[in-house]
């Protein structure tokens, strides 16, 4: 926890912010309520390349350094400008609700094999104490074949973390392969047969 976001007052309208380098901000939980600040772009970006659930130190104008954790953010779906973000603040030492992404190691052999593979659910939602969040959720998928799946009862217990996400949801599967079908040479001759016979035809 050695990353410190430092929050400022609003001013201006969120256009305004933006052009000059700040994103507004939204900051709740604790048992306070819901404030407005900015924080600089730049910071928020690179918080969110490395560890999107990383615990930071956040310093509010007036109230010192809270915990906190970056709740949700968005982005304009096509420059990917960063738009807002909402920090929600902890505490250590109670549970907390949030989400962590799988990250999928080894080459399935029913890859290897020719078949697809199908990601269908991205995010674990869990529940945890904040010192036990990590960036994500390690799954070896290597040993799924032609159609094999992995489902949420699949994944192996994780120290500390109570998964919310129900057991029978799917996480990925192991589809066969596309099979592009040829035209039977039939239906290719038959055109060329009937475009000789009406050149043959005479004048009238």
């Amino acid at each position: 926890m050695n990353t410190t976001v430092r929050l400022t007052e609003r001013s201006g309208s969120a256009s305004s912010q933006r052009r000059q380098g700040f994103v507004p901000v939204v900051v709740y939980g604790a048992g306070s309520d819901t404030q407005s600040f900015s924080a600089d772009a730049k910071t928020l970006n690179e918080i969110l390349s490395k560890n999107p659930r990383a615990i930071l130190k956040v310093e509010l104008p007036g109230a010192g350094s809270k915990n906190a954790v970056i709740h949700e953010f968005q982005r304009q779906p096509l420059s990917r400008t960063l738009l807002h973000v909402d920090f929600q603040q902890i505490d250590m030492k109670a549970e907390l609700d949030t989400k962590v992404a799988f990250h999928f190691t080894g080459d399935p052999v029913g890859v290897k094999s020719g078949g697809v593979q199908q990601v269908e659910l991205y995010e674990l939602d869990i529940r945890t104490l904040p010192d036990k969040l990590e960036p994500t959720f390690e799954v070896d998928i290597s040993g799924l074949d032609i159609g094999d799946q992995l489902l949420v009862s699949d994944l192996p217990k994780h120290e500390g973390w109570e998964i919310l996400t129900p057991e029978d949801t799917l996480i990925v599967r192991i589809s066969p392969p596309l099979v592009m079908e040829e035209p039977e040479a039939g239906d290719t001759a038959a055109p060329a047969a009937e475009e000789s016979a009406e050149e043959a035809k005479p004048e009238e």
